[in-house]
């Protein structure tokens, strides 16, 4: 007669077995796991190689390309733009903040176009007006109350900065017998609203017939465009019966530029009226951007206007030729 202890060594010796099936049964699933996963890792690793490899490759053309880029804006630029804007009055203004590299870069190569050359005059972050003695300053030299609103002032200024481009610039002291009040430009740089380079500590700008401007913004602008750079070239292209429209460039200075990039730009080109009176120009970061400046200012003087860049909005990389 089988006996308890026999039961009991039979389910145990059933356990055992279980358990060892088990043991080995895994050990042979995970050797398997194991060698699929080492498989994986040696292709990824070839493949983060192939990616390392081609990442480099990339890299030194990406750094040919500028070298070349650069090496073409040191020697293209006198040879196809020399008197370019040969005796073309050129004037550009700029908003502090804007991106120097790009800015010194596009006055360099207007002058490098031979253009006449009439200066820069900067529009500094005293016109954001969020203190009560730029309000009161400003106010002061405009003429308003010192209660009147930030808006108001600067669009008053801006009007008045538009007007005195459009008719000219005083041009040094006054004549024997002429009333000696400053002119607005010498009250806004003395008050800090601007600064003026390019000339002769004590001058200010002289804008002679067919002067062409070119407006500086962008992305670092101490003042935000829409309250500065834009009004401006509203007012200085405005008709007006007694006051002809200024030809104008409209510059966005950031860098680097892209073409699904926003811009400052983007209001002109989408206005239909400013996109017909305005040019512009979106990268200036680029050598192209640079020529498509040179050759849009020289189109000004002939009326004809274009949008150029690589940004939204943009009709052409460079100014078609004339026919």
């Amino acid at each position: 007669m089988i006996n308890f202890r026999y039961h009991l060594v039979s389910l145990v010796a059933v356990f055992l077995a279980l358990g060892i099936g088990v043991i080995m049964g895994t050990a042979v699933i995970d050797s398997a796991v194991v060698d699929r996963l080492e498989n994986q890792q040696e292709g990824l690793e070839r493949d983060i190689s192939s990616v390392r490899d081609e990442n480099g490759r990339l890299r030194d053309e990406l750094g040919a390309l500028r070298d070349a880029n650069e090496q073409l804006a040191q020697e293209g630029s006198q040879r196809l733009l020399d008197g370019a804007l040969t005796g073309a009055p050129v004037l550009v203004i700029g908003v502090r903040g804007v991106h120097p590299e790009g800015f010194d870069d596009l006055t360099s190569i207007i002058q490098t176009a031979d253009a006449d050359y009439q200066g820069t005059l900067w529009l500094t972050d005293r016109f954001v007006l969020d203190d009560e003695d730029e309000r009161r300053d400003l106010a002061g030299l405009l003429g308003f109350s010192p209660e009147a609103n930030a808006g108001s002032l600067r669009s008053a200024a801006l009007t008045r900065l538009a007007g005195l481009l459009r008719q000219g610039l005083p041009a040094g002291p006054p004549a024997e017998g002429e009333d000696p009040t400053p002119d607005l430009v010498t009250n806004l740089r003395e008050a800090g609203f601007v600064d003026v380079e390019g000339l002769a500590d004590d001058a200010t700008p002289v804008l002679a017939p067919g002067t062409r401007v070119v407006i500086v913004s962008g992305e670092g602008a101490e003042v935000p465009d829409s309250d500065l750079a834009l009004p401006l070239v509203r007012s200085l292209v405005r008709p007006r019966t007694t006051l002809s429209p200024v030809p104008v460039l409209a510059v966005d200075a950031t860098r680097p530029t892209t073409a699904e990039g926003e811009t400052w730009l983007r209001a002109i080109r989408d206005d239909e009226a400013l996109s017909a009176a305005v040019a512009t120009v979106d990268n200036i970061d680029e050598f192209a951007g640079r020529l498509a400046a040179v050759l849009a200012v020289q189109d000004l003087g002939d009326e004809r206007v274009g949008h150029y860049g690589r940004a939204e909005g943009a009709q052409r990389l460079l100014p078609a030729p004339v026919e």
